[in-house]
């Protein structure tokens, strides 16, 4: 029991190493050498856990899209409900991916930045982003189907809209450093900004 939590550990360092590597150094600047050497381990170690680097990091955007798939699904709705009630489901929606991208900013990045020069690493970012607007869709439907959208609403498009609008916003607020007016504003404000943008768009309720 002790040697599995054990070996569990060391993955999960492994991948975490690889993930801010990746991320900072780029997926074909960083080798095998150097994400071992990260946590001082040895490459035999990796080679335990991981028959290759592209194995190492399509189990790591997996990860990701469990939780991210997660996070958006708790949206999803059985009984009627209220805007306001809706806007508050958003906002939670929104707080738990944000709250993802904290708390894995490496691994975020790169499904928001992508690893263009890796087809297949690439194909599992683009499946991710397109499982969300799926995601986002079958809440937008179940929406209509309890009368709280209007029917004539294009579920698919504002899937696309919604995504579109967290992508950019998270990508600015990940280099924060680079952003001053995202520096400014706490995860808090930006998800209660972010979430009634959404639901009201430039000329919002107060």
């Amino acid at each position: 029991m002790h040697q599995q939590i054990r070996r569990e550990k060391k993955k999960q360092q492994l991948k975490e190493a690889a993930l801010q590597l990746f991320a900072t150094n780029g997926y074909e600047n960083t080798k095998v050498s150097d994400i071992v050497k990260h946590i001082h381990a040895s490459q035999g170690t990796f080679y335990w856990y991981f028959a290759s680097k592209e194995e190492c990091a399509l189990e790591m955007i997996e990860d990701g899209r469990k939780q991210l798939l997660n996070s958006i699904k708790q949206g999803y709705r059985v009984e009627k409900f209220e805007v306001e009630e809706a806007l508050n489901s958003t906002k939670s929606i929104f707080g738990q991916i944000f709250n993802f991208a904290l708390h894995n900013r490496f691994l975020m990045q790169i499904i928001l930045r992508g690893i263009h020069t890796q087809p297949v690493l690439q194909e599992k970012v683009e499946a991710i982003k397109r499982a969300m607007e799926r995601a986002f869709a079958e809440n937008l439907v179940r929406a209509k189907e309890l009368g709280v959208l209007p029917s004539h609403v294009n579920e698919q498009f504002q899937a696309v809209l919604i995504m579109s609008l967290i992508e950019g916003v998270l990508i600015r607020w990940l280099d924060a450093a680079e952003n001053e007016q995202f520096a400014n504003l706490s995860m808090e404000q930006l998800i209660d900004q972010t979430a009634h943008f959404e639901f009201y768009g430039l000329f919002k309720k107060k």
